[in-house]
């Protein structure tokens, strides 16, 4: 799906599970001054997801002025149970069917399609806490959204690789600014005049220059 297609379009509303509870409003989660950046990872187990969302909670607190939430290929009780307990400092949209990851049409590649070096060397530390990953399955490619209110998307990027995604939180607010300045911009630049007058086709075409409307 081209990413530009979606800019300005709504995500409809629905509610959403989390490990901690189900039935969240998801236009609820969207309100507000701040943008929410949405990003799709794979399942929770997935090592992409573990080592991103690890990431995400190390440097949180350069996200301020702006909102996280990630979607996970996985469901509100797996999730749950590997928390064990634990809350979490943002939201985790739990889509064990991927309803929404249909929706949005986020893409699926193989490995060696979808492979970089960061990839490599995260798998490479998985396998070495005993993780397993079957290369020959197709991989869920990432998505990273920047939404206002009722799920109005700002920015759409749809990840080519494994690893094409904010690196931390950091870089999430560094693209939270840039859709701001650049929202910003668009406000102010002004609108082409506007006449009233209605043209039948002769005078449109002889205000366009095109011809003096004589055969």
């Amino acid at each position: 799906m081209r990413s530009e297609h979606l800019i300005g379009t709504s995500i409809p509303r629905f509610t959403y599970d989390t490990p901690a509870a189900p039935g969240n409003d998801f236009y609820a989660l969207c309100e507000g001054d701040q943008p929410l950046t949405l990003i799709f990872l794979p399942s929770f187990s997935h090592p992409i997801a573990r080592e991103y969302i690890a990431r995400y909670l190390k440097t949180l607190d350069a996200l301020e002025g702006v909102r996280l939430a990630c979607v996970l290929r996985s469901s509100p009780r797996e999730v749950a149970a590997e928390l064990e307990g634990h809350a979490f400092p943002f939201p985790l949209i739990c889509d064990g069917q991927g309803v929404l990851y249909n929706f949005m049409g986020v893409e699926q590649a193989g490995v060696l399609k979808s492979w970089t070096f960061a990839a490599q060397r995260i798998f490479k530390t998985a396998r070495g806490q005993g993780v397993s990953l079957d290369r020959n399955s197709p991989q869920m490619l990432p998505l990273t959204l920047v939404l206002g209110p009722e799920g109005k998307i700002l920015f759409a990027h749809y990840g080519r690789f494994l690893t094409d995604l904010p690196e931390d939180c950091a870089t999430i607010r560094s693209i939270c600014e840039e859709v701001r300045r650049m929202a910003e911009a668009a406000e102010k630049k002004p609108d082409p005049d506007r006449s009233d007058e209605t043209l039948t086709l002769p005078d449109l075409a002889g205000a366009l220059g095109w011809g003096d409307g004589k055969e």
